[in-house]
């Protein structure tokens, strides 16, 4: 859900910078980058009646995030 709201968020800033240029090239590209993190983020949502994030299940340990 984390994911979904940056995307939401780069959508938006997307759309201010298409509003605020004056190169149409430029603004029809952020227009598609802003659809484009709009469907990134609605992928990223879990649908309605679905679990969200990972339940662990059939695990009995903890799972533990590692540095590279």
């Amino acid at each position: 859900m984390a994911t979904a709201k940056c995307l939401r968020r780069q959508a938006a800033t997307c759309a201010n910078l298409a509003r605020e240029t004056y190169d149409e090239e430029s603004r029809e590209r952020y227009i598609r980058l802003e659809q484009l993190y709009l469907q990134l983020a609605d992928s990223e949502e879990p649908a309605e009646g679905q679990p969200s994030g990972y339940t662990g299940e059939g695990r009995s340990e903890t799972p533990v995030h590692r540095a590279n």
